[in-house]
């Protein structure tokens, strides 16, 4: 196993911003958002942004969206309330 870390992503590298607001339900017993939350977040990010800029109509278009790839690197926790910058890139 490598010991070698990834080199953390600069905010240059991501071409799109939406800020997401965190939910008191988002928060777990530790008092900060749970593992599982931060997947809604990129779901909410991709599909805002398909809906805003690509057209996407979720209600009556045959076109879905789907995210063939994601990845979640931990850097550091936060927690309710707290509005978070989530970033896109392909």
């Amino acid at each position: 196993m490598s010991t070698d870390k990834k080199a953390v992503g600069r905010r240059a590298d991501y071409r799109h911003f939406m800020p997401l607001q965190t939910r008191w339900m988002d928060n777990d017993l530790y008092g900060h958002v749970n593992n599982v939350v931060y997947y809604s977040y990129f779901d909410t990010l991709l599909n805002r942004y398909l809906i805003d800029h690509g057209g996407l109509d979720i209600q009556q278009g045959q076109i879905i969206g789907i995210a063939v790839e994601t990845l979640c690197r931990f850097h550091k926790s936060f927690a309710y309330p707290e509005t978070i910058d989530g970033g896109l890139r392909i």
